[in-house]
């Protein structure tokens, strides 16, 4: 039975990664605490229709201000409210 609604791919893109601790994460820390490192991703929705991305994240330079690691260039993208 079709509803009429369009079909997508999903798509979970990591671009950064850093290391960190469990009480890096977790408001008043955790009593176990060990590695927890953080991955970021960028998510797109494809379709017939064309390709949506639905996270934009952050750039190279705001990843390095935070100290991330960005793992690829950030691809310039443009706002649709």
């Amino acid at each position: 039975m079709s509803n009429g609604l369009p079909t997508f791919d999903l798509f979970a893109i990591r671009y950064a990664m850093r290391p960190a601790k469990r009480s890096d994460h977790f408001i008043g820390g955790d009593p176990h605490d060990g590695p927890m490192p953080m991955d970021y991703f960028v998510w797109v929705a494809v379709s017939g229709g064309g390709a949506y991305v639905i996270d934009t994240g952050f750039t190279a330079e705001v990843a390095a201000r935070r100290g991330r690691t960005a793992s690829s260039a950030s691809i310039p993208t443009r706002s649709r409210t």
